[in-house]
């Protein structure tokens, strides 16, 4: 995270300004049409894009480039291919045929070899009806990685997950009002423990490198972002004699960029090649 968190509170603020704007104008459909827009997520494209940058990637080295939103990088793992929200290549795609998985004889226009040292970060949210397809939303969460480090184990693989502390009351989004009614669930926190620190190559391949539970209070006039158990326990989420199994300072945006870039250096001997 940006050394005083401003930018990010700047990226969140702009989320939650642009958002509301669209439940006071339009109610569902609105917000149905922002977030088919891309609109709305292309905000934490950029924030996680310049934070790479702060961090030393070149970003000749960053797809989609700063401020625009194609082309994204096609990668081909065992059971298909994916557009990845934002990717860092080590060098230019060398396509080659693919000899292994449901993909086999068919052309990865990437390369495995360039993919086995690339990193790629996937970018979601959710603002309203948290409870609502969670087992759907988290079993894709969940094969996304498996997919792609079945086929390229050495890839290294980040996700961000932005949910609100309080949910966006669908209903009153519905009357063009803006209300908060649903309270994160709970299981969100270890469920994405699961998928967190993927160290080592051999093994764990539905785990990413480093996950971030982006968990924000919109609910005031600047959202406030929850980096630590005890802001749950102020918050009331959760009890203090809960707080190991609910531990989220290994899932917060705070060394996010960091962990993964550290990852990349222990897996691959240098970022030298992002650079």
């Amino acid at each position: 995270m940006d050394k005083d968190g401003k930018n990010l509170i700047a990226a969140l603020t702009k989320i939650k300004s642009t958002y509301e704007a669209a439940i006071v104008k339009d109610g569902g459909a609105g917000t149905t049409s922002l977030i088919r827009s891309k609109k709305l997520i292309a905000i934490l494209h950029e924030y996680i894009k310049a934070e790479l940058v702060s961090a030393g990637v070149a970003p000749a080295k960053i797809f989609p480039p700063l401020g625009h939103n194609s082309p994204e990088i096609k990668m081909a793992g065992f059971l298909k291919e994916k557009d990845q929200d934002v990717s860092v290549l080590p060098e230019n795609p060398k396509p080659e045929e693919i000899l292994e998985g449901v993909l086999a004889g068919e052309t990865d226009k990437l390369g495995k070899p360039i993919m086995s040292k690339s990193l790629c970060i996937n970018i979601r949210s959710q603002l309203s009806s948290l409870s609502k397809n969670f087992d759907t939303l988290f079993e894709r969460t969940f094969a996304e990685p498996l997919n792609l480090h079945l086929r390229t184990p050495e890839l290294v693989m980040g996700e961000l997950y932005m949910v609100p502390l309080y949910a966006y009351d669908s209903d009153a989004i519905e009357r063009k009002a803006i209300e908060f009614r649903e309270k994160l669930p709970i299981k969100y926190i270890p469920a994405f423990q699961e998928l967190n620190s993927r160290i080592s190559v051999k093994g764990a391949e539905h785990k990413y490198e480093r996950v971030c539970l982006l968990i924000v209070d919109f609910r005031g006039k600047e959202p406030k972002v929850i980096s630590s158990t005890e802001d749950l326990i102020k918050e009331g989420f959760i009890e203090k004699s809960e707080g190991k199994r609910y531990e989220i300072e290994g899932l917060t945006i705070s060394s996010f960029i960091e962990d993964l870039l550290k990852i990349y250096e222990q897996r691959h001997g240098s970022t030298k090649a992002l650079k």
